[in-house]
């Protein structure tokens, strides 16, 4: 990190310059630990957010599980608040309240307030940005807060807010440097979020004993996917058994979202433990315009015909959910867009998406941590020797590349003989870069 700043920007100045404070103020962009955040929680007297507050952790699927929940609860007629990481676009991704992003001067507004009132405490940018989303839920009259996880649970920011309802998505190797290697030391940092009989919903059908005997310490009884709750899909449609405090509730020929049906059976599960689960028709009406950004998105670019779909898939787990969408949606073989960071499991994420992808259109995005071009292209080389593989000088040209090439398919043909679907994937970071490339359009079926 560069060195501190003079002093903060005035509080009329605008996000962007708040936002390089911040990244700025701290000797590390990750540290742990709840001490420094909670001190200043206090100096600022936050307290509970909202008279319920769902925390949601795990390595993948947490934004589509709040987004879930946000939007169940939203048309029930509550009034939520949700905090997100990382942001794709706008740093006002991350604080939304009744489904909305949080306007600048909100936000900026937050933060001064958490400046004048850190004192001599450092704060991180996460830490920064979550006691931003705290203060300004606090301030507005929320029936449910809404707060996810930005890494592990046990020491991050979030979990200075006790909670009354604990999500567990999954558990997969992810950030070990920081949580630990292996899915039993990750798993233990997560469940670092859970509370003495605070109800629980586990989504991971491979449960880590570590999880499950932080629960038994903790008397919290976990309601686990497989056991007491579950789903089945058949073609468009899909059934859903949940578990209440009355007995077994049973869902059946519900609209397929756009999102992970496992990730939107644990939020229903969580409404079902809080006695707030939609009417069936209410849920219909919800899953089909469910959807979140960057989420298996699916958009045309309108310059080349080609259907492309966006997808933030950066570790190994999330490669293997992004090929089994790509297998489910008929579109194998597809011209996979890849740029990835430096610290994650190139080779493994690669091994994964291999039997779906037939070219690969290789780029380094604009991310300080991101790998160089030709190194990715090296690591690929040894672990997929028969692939084809491109490298280009940025994302703009591997994706012009993969789009304009109007061949019908490289070595393999296109799914139902048409042009072959580009996927984009990665990172964060690298969808952020093409997100409002020009003529790139939402929507295809």
């Amino acid at each position: 990190m560069s060195d501190s700043p003079a002093g903060p920007p005035l509080d009329n100045a605008p996000l962007c310059e708040w936002l390089d404070f911040i990244a700025l103020i701290h000797p590390r962009e990750i540290e742990l630990g709840l001490a420094r955040v909670s001190r200043v929680a206090k100096r600022l007297g936050l307290g509970k957010p909202a008279p319920c507050v769902i925390t949601i952790a795990g390595t993948n699927g947490k934004g589509s599980s709040v987004k879930s929940l946000e939007a169940f609860l939203q048309r029930a007629g509550y009034k939520t608040g949700a905090y997100t990481s990382p942001h794709i676009v706008r740093f006002n991704e991350r604080i939304r309240v009744d489904e909305r992003m949080v306007d600048d001067h909100v936000i900026t507004g937050c933060f001064a307030a958490i400046e004048a009132a850190r004192g001599e405490d450092s704060l991180s940018y996460f830490e920064f940005t979550t006691l931003a989303a705290l203060l300004h839920f606090s301030k507005s009259d929320l029936d449910f807060a809404l707060l996810e996880v930005g890494l592990g649970g046990r020491l991050d920011a979030v979990n200075i807010i006790d909670p009354d309802l604990c999500l567990i998505t999954n558990i997969s190797r992810d950030h070990e440097e920081w949580l630990g290697v292996g899915r039993e030391k990750i798993g233990a940092e997560k469940a670092g979020i859970l509370r003495r009989n605070v109800p629980f919903v586990f989504a991971d059908r491979d449960p880590p004993a570590s999880v499950l005997q932080r629960a038994r310490d903790l008397e919290c009884e976990p309601v686990l996917i497989g056991r007491d709750f579950d789903y089945e899909q058949s073609g468009e449609s899909w059934n859903l058994r949940l578990q209440s405090g009355d007995g077994s509730i049973e869902l059946k020929e519900l609209p397929v979202p756009a999102l992970h049906l496992a990730n939107v059976a644990a939020a229903l599960q969580c409404l079902a433990l809080l006695e707030r689960l939609p009417t069936a028709a209410s849920c219909g009406e919800v899953l089909a315009q469910l959807h979140l950004d960057g989420r298996f998105e699916k958009r045309l670019d309108t310059a080349s015909g080609r259907r492309v779909v966006l997808d933030v898939a950066h570790n190994v787990a999330a490669a293997l959910a992004l090929r089994q969408s790509i297998v489910n949606e008929g579109l194998a073989p597809v011209r996979l867009v890849f740029a990835v960071l430096a610290d994650k499991a190139v080779e493994d994420i690669a091994v994964a998406l291999e039997s779906v992808v037939d070219v690969w259109y290789i780029a380094a995005s604009s991310s300080t941590r991101a790998h160089s071009a030709q190194s990715l292209l090296g690591r690929l080389a040894e672990v997929l020797p028969a692939a084809e593989l491109k490298c280009y000088e940025s994302l703009e040209s591997a994706f012009s590349g993969a789009t304009q090439d109007q061949s019908p398919a490289g070595s393999k043909p296109a799914a139902e003989g048409g042009l072959q679907t580009v996927v984009v994937t990665g990172s964060f970071t690298t969808l952020a870069e093409l997100y409002e490339r020009t003529g790139l359009l939402k929507g295809w079926n």
